[in-house]
C-alpha cells in the first residue's frame, strides 16, 4: 500500500486573526483593561459576571457597561 505525503505547512505562517463576536469580545476586554485603574482589575471583573448574571447582560454589553461606568467615575473596591 502506498501512502502519499502530505502537504507541510508553510512557512512562516501568518498569526490567527479572530474576527466576528470573538473579536469584539477581545476588543472590548482590552479597551477595559487599558482604562482600568491599578489594583482594580478583580472588581472590574467581578461588576461584568454580575451583569451578566444578575441583569441578564450579554458578555459584550456587559464590558460596555462596565466601561460607561468606568468613563463615568465609578471604580470597583480594592480586592486584596
Amino acid at each position: 500500500m502506498e501512502v502519499e505525503p502530505v502537504g507541510t505547512t508553510p512557512s512562516p505562517r501568518q498569526p490567527v486573526q479572530v474576527t466576528g463576536v470573538t473579536a469584539e469580545l477581545a476588543a472590548a476586554r482590552t479597551k477595559l483593561r487599558e482604562v482600568a485603574p491599578s489594583g482594580h482589575w478583580e472588581g472590574i471583573l467581578a461588576e461584568v459576571q454580575r451583569l451578566q448574571s444578575d441583569e441578564h447582560m450579554a458578555p459584550l454589553a456587559a464590558l460596555q457597561a462596565v466601561y460607561a461606568k468606568l468613563a463615568s467615575g465609578w471604580l470597583p473596591p480594592i480586592s486584596r
